[in-house]
């Protein structure tokens, strides 16, 4: 059962490959239904450790989230994640409502680390919003603009803040008593370029309101330690979904669910650098206390 399901999630190979490589390996042939039960009787067995992913990740002192869809027989649903960058879980939902958001964040006293999409604004906790998500807008469209003098000049603007401060958080880390000495810049910045100037280019004004919108929500990481300034974990937790989305096309309604439970345990596995068919032929529960081989050369292949 672990080696049937180290070769679907980890090789992300499909069910009738699977049949194929027992047969051409071991000379026994099985039907897709054992492969299928096989794959959801792991998922239950794994329940527990699902709950145990979340709680650890919700007594992190930051949690990143993110979304993507997936085709559930021809219907789009939504695949959330959470990652405390070391615990990965992921969700599915009908539609893109935040609902899960504000589930998994009730009471949750951390920061979390988002890209802008709206819903999770909302969300009843301190945010980080992902400078890299910004700064990859605000490049985009700085190349389908390329006459646009205003924005140009907005950006470096942008540019000249930003960057000093990535600079120190590479040579000091996440540590406020380094970062915080750049709310002077940044308020320097906001009185320049953002509160006080009046712009006739449609997508400097775009990025002025974000900006606007934002400023409590982009400059956390200048105050509280070890806050990141990205929202990348999350990014590296659905990385293998958007593959796995790739080559199926498509994905069961019975099965996703239990897809991404075992998907959650895959992650972390690969999040601790543990082997995942270890850790399922050990039978334990807990991947933190899981003491499996490390340094893998596969888990650093995407």
């Amino acid at each position: 059962m672990a080696w049937v399901n180290y070769h679907r999630l980890a090789m992300r190979l499909p069910y009738k490959k699977i049949i194929q490589l027992i047969e051409d390996t071991f000379g026994e042939q099985v039907g897709a239904s054992t492969i299928h039960h096989m794959f959801m009787t792991l998922s239950d067995f794994y329940i527990d450790t699902e709950q145990m992913l979340l709680k650890r990740i919700l007594n992190s002192p930051f949690v990143h989230m993110d979304e993507t869809t997936i085709n559930i027989r021809g219907s789009s649903q939504y695949v959330w994640v959470i990652t405390d960058g070391t615990h990965v879980v992921f969700k599915l939902t009908e539609n893109r409502e935040p609902t899960i958001v504000h589930e998994w964040l009730k009471g949750y006293s951390g920061v979390l680390c988002s890209d802008f999409f709206g819903g999770y604004d909302s969300a009843p906790c301190l945010q980080q919003k992902c400078w890299a998500h910004l700064i990859r807008d605000l490049n985009e469209n700085l190349r389908k603009s390329p006459f646009d003098t205003e924005y140009e000049n907005f950006v470096c603007a942008v540019g000249e803040l930003i960057t000093p401060i990535l600079q120190a958080v590479e040579k000091y880390g996440l540590k406020s008593r380094h970062l915080r000495k750049f709310r002077l810049n940044v308020d320097s910045f906001y009185e320049k370029a953002i509160s006080n100037s009046v712009y006739k280019s449609e997508t400097t004004q775009t990025f002025q309101k974000r900006f606007i919108k934002y400023r409590e929500k982009l400059f956390v990481f200048l105050d509280i330690d070890g806050i990141p300034w990205n929202n990348n974990a999350a990014e590296r937790a659905i990385r293998h979904l958007a593959v796995q989305r790739k080559i199926s096309g498509s994905f069961g309604k019975e099965s996703t669910p239990h897809y991404l439970r075992l998907l959650s345990v895959t992650q972390t596995c690969r999040f601790h650098n543990k082997s995942l068919l270890q850790f399922l032929l050990s039978g334990k529960k807990d991947i933190d206390m899981f003491r499996g081989r490390k340094g893998l050369i596969g888990w650093r292949i995407h």
